[in-house]
């Protein structure tokens, strides 16, 4: 050992400089060691890997909700507010469906139907159905599609075949239960609506009747027309009263009063006089009775009343024009029995296993089992330099104890 190395190795441990060729000694000094527990790590994970976990396979299928869930659309569009069914999922459009679709795959009913088709509590090794839907809810993936306009149903299964059937058998059980749902939704609003519809019918009866006795009563059958016919009426007589009244005036000056021209003047006279009374106040004998043209006196409140009766008689058939179209598709879709979602993509057996991933984990114990495997090299070549410095020290205070017991150096 040269002069140089001596006074290296006097150097405190803090003052020595960091050299990547120290480390690089250290490791092929201990490359048998590295390279067994190396290999011996990356045996072990094989070995677990490919005899003693099982083959995971992934089966997929993708469903879409139909573009119109209603073949008339009408009743989707002013029942969407109060469906049972919005409080499934969220709100808007295309994703309401997704959405409730998401929650029923979830739901305890559609779990219990998978597990009991393909008896997953033996498969699973459980005794009870909550442990089996927590195992299958951990084999389950819902996810949404690109753009989120589809949704894909994922099984993980260690058959290839039983998971394709898994899968299919989620998207028949989701159909299933949205249709039953559906048609709960459609008798509810069938009953609703025919309700309404009974009643629709029982007070359009009685506006009409109520109509039909006014007009009866009064002779109201078209107001405006009515008192058009009235003042050109009153018009015609007016003039004839005035046309009597000027040929009266004439009569009474160049006549007798026993003339009988002029007793036939005052008696037309008098009756166009009584003809414009009627007009104006009504036929005092007749009282409310049918009259053709309506009294002026009583027109603004007779025309009121006629249109308050005709107002009502048209507002409950506008109401009859919306109800009994609802009606009628309320009960279609009652008895309406045809898939309520579209499969997009069906699930078919996997040719690739999904997990777990081999290779990927073989070179992540690989570089693990390295990193670990070099920290121990530094750790036991650390303890094995301590241990050679303090048999240095040892032998030194050894040689020292010698050299203090000889006789030889007792009288110096």
């Amino acid at each position: 050992m040269n002069q140089s190395e001596k006074q290296r190795e006097e150097q405190p441990a803090s003052l020595r400089s960091v050299n990547v060729l120290d480390y690089l000694v250290v490791v092929t000094k201990h490359r048998a060691f590295l390279f067994r527990f190396v290999a011996l790590s990356v045996l072990v994970a094989v070995i677990i890997l490919y005899l003693f976990m099982s083959k995971w396979y992934k089966a997929t299928a993708v469903i879409i909700p139909p573009k119109q869930k209603n073949s008339l659309g009408l009743l989707s569009s002013v029942m969407r507010a109060t469906s049972p069914l919005r409080s499934l999922g969220l709100a808007g459009g295309g994703s309401d469906d997704l959405s409730q679709f998401q929650t029923i795959l979830k739901s305890r009913s559609c779990f219990d139907a998978v597990i009991d088709r393909f008896d997953l509590m033996k498969l699973y090794y459980t005794d009870n159905k909550i442990d089996a839907r927590k195992a299958l809810e951990e084999n389950l993936t819902i996810a949404l599609g690109k753009e989120e306009v589809s949704l894909e149903v994922s099984i993980f299964d260690t058959d290839r075949q039983r998971a394709a059937d898994m899968a299919n058998f989620f998207i028949e059980s989701l159909n299933k239960i949205y249709m039953e749902m559906s048609v709960k939704e459609a008798k509810s609003n069938r009953l609703f609506l025919e309700q309404r519809y009974r009643q629709n019918l029982r007070d359009l009866k009685d506006a009409e009747d109520s109509l039909k006795t006014f007009q009866k009563q009064f002779g109201i059958y078209s107001v405006p027309d009515q008192i058009k016919a009235a003042i050109e009426a009153a018009g015609t007589i007016q003039s004839q009263i005035a046309l009597r009244e000027i040929q009266l005036g004439i009569l009474e000056k160049t006549t007798t009063p026993n003339n009988e021209l002029r007793e036939q003047t005052l008696l037309e006279l008098n009756a166009l006089r009584h003809q414009m009374s009627t007009l104006q106040v009504g036929d005092v004998g007749k009282g409310d009775r049918f009259q053709v043209f309506p009294p002026f006196d009583k027109a603004p409140e007779l025309g009121v009343q006629y249109f308050r009766l005709y107002r009502e008689v048209e507002l409950q058939g506008k109401i009859l024009e919306l109800i009994l179209p609802l009606f009628e598709q309320a009960k279609i879709e009652e008895q309406r029995d045809t898939p309520s979602l579209l499969v997009l993509d069906s699930a078919v057996p996997p040719e690739k296993a999904s997990k777990p991933r081999r290779l990927l984990i073989t070179a992540i114990v690989f570089l693990v089992s390295l990193i670990v495997g070099t920290v121990l090299t530094f750790f036991v070549e650390n303890l094995q330099k301590g241990r050679q410095e303090s048999q240095a020290e040892d032998r030194e205070k050894i040689n020292q104890i010698r050299k203090a017991l000889n006789p030889r150096n007792w009288f110096g």
